[in-house]
């Protein structure tokens, strides 16, 4: 199967640039850098399922992105009313349902190449890095926002075609965290993630 240009694997495909020189701004180094540690991912994982993937792709994910950041974001008030061990937990099982849905959505590297922009913009605390995928005859512009934690610069929001992911991620968790709170929510990427295996 081709891999697909889609809202969340054109992110993952401007990661497998291989291709691209690393800029000054720390914010477009930490994009190449996840561009050599996802094409790693995807060639040393064996066979046709999704398993081995994930399992590689988890690593990346956690060490390119603040996932409690996204989740706190995402869920927006209702956070605040959670516990801490609530927020290891929904930060957790989001982890490993984006790592998922990047191995379900594609079955390897073919020839993806990307091109990040040095020209990185500043707002406020966060940096935006934009970037080019391309495929064949396709290209893709995908938006970076980070933001550093520790020194270290992470990824917080991808925007594809001008659609932020925090946004979508926010109205499908809306109604799961106001029926379930953090444990509906926990469980809900649970489902989803043992579905993409």
């Amino acid at each position: 199967m081709k891999w697909k240009i889609t809202g969340l694997t054109a992110a993952l495909g401007l990661l497998l640039a291989g291709g691209a020189h690393a800029a000054a701004d720390p914010a477009a180094v930490r994009v190449e850098a996840l561009c050599n540690g996802m094409l790693e991912a995807v060639k040393q994982a064996k066979g046709p399922g999704a398993q081995a993937r994930t399992r590689n792709l988890q690593p990346v994910v956690e060490q390119g992105f603040n996932l409690e950041a996204m989740a706190q974001f995402a869920i927006g008030e209702p956070w605040k009313a959670m516990s801490a061990a609530e927020h290891a937990q929904v930060a957790a099982a989001l982890t490993r349902y984006t790592a998922a849905r990047y191995a379900h959505e594609f079955d390897g590297f073919h020839g993806q190449r990307c091109a990040v922009d040095p020209a990185v913009t500043t707002r406020g605390p966060d940096k935006l890095v934009k970037s080019q995928v391309t495929e064949g005859g396709d290209s893709t512009s995908v938006n970076y926002r980070l933001r550093e934690y520790g020194g270290a610069w992470k990824v917080i929001d991808v925007y594809y075609k001008g659609v932020s992911q925090l946004a979508t991620e926010r109205a499908d968790f809306a109604g799961v965290v106001r029926s379930g709170g953090a444990s509906g929510l926990v469980a809900k990427l649970n489902e989803l993630t043992a579905k993409m295996r």
